[in-house]
Order: structure tokens, then sequence, then C-alpha cells
């Protein structure tokens, strides 16, 4: 069984039973998704899909407060997600936020690294504001709060397992269109370098997708699970390990009890 800790998706497109549609993912091993939307769309999925859904509230962070952050979170959030920050991440202004955070033993999901976009951008973003290096710093002035870096900083790869590996409280996920089309073999020496596998590193690693539910594709997942199951099997791992990427992490980072 899996966790998918990172999908998107509007559950008013949804038509069907959602019972039923329940039970087939959990009968093809998906036990349950991570859904980061705003905190209306994801209180709706879990009001139709039950616990299915994981909801994981976006933040307009350049916009909120350390109060609406813990709304979030009195609402039924485990985790609140950041993306498009004005400034870089570890900047002071953000520390509020963070600080709720971490004062309620929650878990913050970063965007890092390159963002897709579909429209004209009112303002710059850039992805610099939002690479590994700025959670780096965000990990040692809030050592207890909880992280989960999606899309492992692409293109920022190195720099993302660096933080990963060194930070007790940094876990990185690799969702997203880039990762899974990257070569095998760059994977394999990133965690296993010279064939040594480096368990303290792949440890830390979370099975997302960022795929789109309740589309028109019958299997959105696929691709990305399946290059999950091809990273495992080229090092090697143990079934705890697997077990760890698949479903322990998440876990972990959204209070699933059992874990």
């Amino acid at each position: 069984m899996r966790i998918d800790a990172h999908v998107h998706g509007d559950p008013k497109t949804f038509q069907g039973d959602p019972k039923a549609y329940v039970e087939e993912w959990r009968a093809r091993g998906l036990e349950a998704v991570v859904l980061i939307e705003s905190l209306k769309d994801c209180l709706a999925a879990v009001k139709t899909f039950g616990d299915f859904i994981i909801p994981c509230a976006r933040i307009e962070m350049d916009d909120s407060s350390a109060r609406e952050v813990e709304e979030c979170f009195k609402a039924g959030c485990p985790a609140v997600k950041f993306i498009r920050p004005a400034a870089p991440y570890a900047d002071e202004r953000y520390w509020p936020l963070y600080e709720k955070i971490e004062q309620l033993g929650k878990t913050a999901v970063f965007h890092t690294g390159y963002l897709g976009f579909r429209e004209r951008e009112e303002r710059p973003v850039w992805m610099e504001h939002m690479r590994a290096a700025q959670v780096e710093v965000i990990s040692r002035r809030f050592p207890e709060m909880k992280i989960l870096m999606a899309h492992f900083s692409n293109p920022w790869w190195e720099e993302a397992w660096k933080v990963m590996w060194t930070k007790k409280n940094v876990y990185a996920d690799l969702s997203g269109g880039t990762a899974y089309r990257r070569s095998l073999s760059m994977w394999g020496e990133m965690f296993a370098p010279d064939g040594e596998l480096m368990e303290d590193a792949v440890a830390k690693l979370v099975c997302a997708s960022d795929a789109s539910l309740w589309t028109d594709d019958g299997d959105p997942m696929g691709p990305f699970f399946g290059f999950y199951d091809k990273l495992y099997n080229r090092l090697n791992l143990s079934d705890e390990l697997r077990e760890r990427v698949n479903r322990g992490n998440a876990g972990l980072l959204f209070g699933l009890e059992g874990y």
C-alpha cells in the first residue's frame, strides 16, 4: 500500500460514487492521498471521500497571518503548503507563520525549485526563492517543525539531497513532471554512490506524484509510482525501506495513527 503525499484536484468535478471510487483505489494499493488545494476545497473533498483524503491547505503566504495558518489546523489539516513567495522562503517576514507551525507540532510542505505556469504572471516569481537552500535556513531556525520539500528542488537535486540528508526535520519527495523522467543512473548515484546505499538519505524520501485527481485519466499516478518502484529496485531497497518511503514517512509527517 502507498500514501501519495502530493496530489491536486477540484472535488466539484468528480462525478460518480465516492465510496466506490475510494474502494477501487484502495484495491489498487493506494491507501490515501494528500490533497493540496485551498482550505475550502480540501474540506469539501474530505466530506465527500472521507479519510482517503488527507487535507493540506495551500497558504497565500504573503497575505496570511499566523492566525490564518492556525485556522487551517483547527479545521483538520495536519499540514499547510507554501508556494510562490514574494521574498525568499527564509526571509524573516515569514517566520511568524513557521513559529506557529512549530508551536502546534504540524508540518510545512514547501514547493521547491522550478514552478510551471499557464498564464501571464502578475508579478515576478523567482524559483531561487524556493530552492532547498532556503529550506535549510528555516530548518536551523525551526528545528522542531516538520518539513517536506516537494519536487526535490528541481533542478538543484544535489542541494535538496544534502539538506534532506543532514537536517533531521526535513524530508523530500520526487513528485512533479521532471524527476521521474531523469536517468535512474543519476538517482542511483545520488542515493547509492559507487554502489554503497546511503540508507539514512533514502529513509527521508516520501512517495508522491503531483498528479491531478478526478480527470479523465484512469491512472494519473501510474508513471510516478512506476518510477519509484524502478528506483527501489535499482537501489535494492529492503522491504522496510520501501514501506517507509511508500507509507511510513507520510504517516509521520501528516499525523496518521500508527506511525
